[in-house]
């Protein structure tokens, strides 16, 4: 004796579990890369922020004698500066350490940058990512 069952409906079941399972992991590889994308941003904005405060405080007077110096104090202040004007909205910068040396101008900065994604609206944490940006200024001759 042959029993039919009614299969009537199954795959149309199993299709949109697996349509919902590929939406799912599509949203979470672009959330993935849009945090990747604004911690470039972040990253390069901060480089730069650090490159110009060096580049723009190493002091003139000792350049005729081929000599570079870096004032460290207003460089500092011009890191600060250039890291609070120019970040966009929506990002929180830490500078944790800013180490500088005198001669042999260099500047490297660490801390972390927090930002929010599309899932803090469900309720998930910011994002937080460490950096550590470094600018130093040789002599060319």
């Amino acid at each position: 004796m042959i029993y039919w069952k009614n299969r009537c409906g199954n795959m149309s079941v199993i299709f949109l579990g697996f349509v919902f399972l590929l939406l799912t992991v599509a949203l979470v590889i672009m959330e993935f890369g849009g945090a990747f994308e604004k911690y470039q941003q972040a990253e390069t904005l901060l480089q730069r922020a650090c490159n110009s405060a060096v580049e723009s405080n190493i002091l003139d007077k000792y350049r005729a004698d081929g000599i570079l110096k870096l004032d460290v104090v207003q460089a500092e202040a011009d890191f600060r500066t250039f890291v609070a004007d120019d970040m966009p909205h929506g990002y929180t910068v830490m500078i944790d350490t800013v180490d500088m040396t005198t001669q042999s101008p260099s500047m490297t900065a660490t801390g972390e940058v927090t930002f929010s994604t599309l899932f803090n609206s469900y309720g998930f944490d910011d994002v937080t990512f460490s950096f550590k940006v470094r600018a130093t200024n040789y002599r060319l001759e």
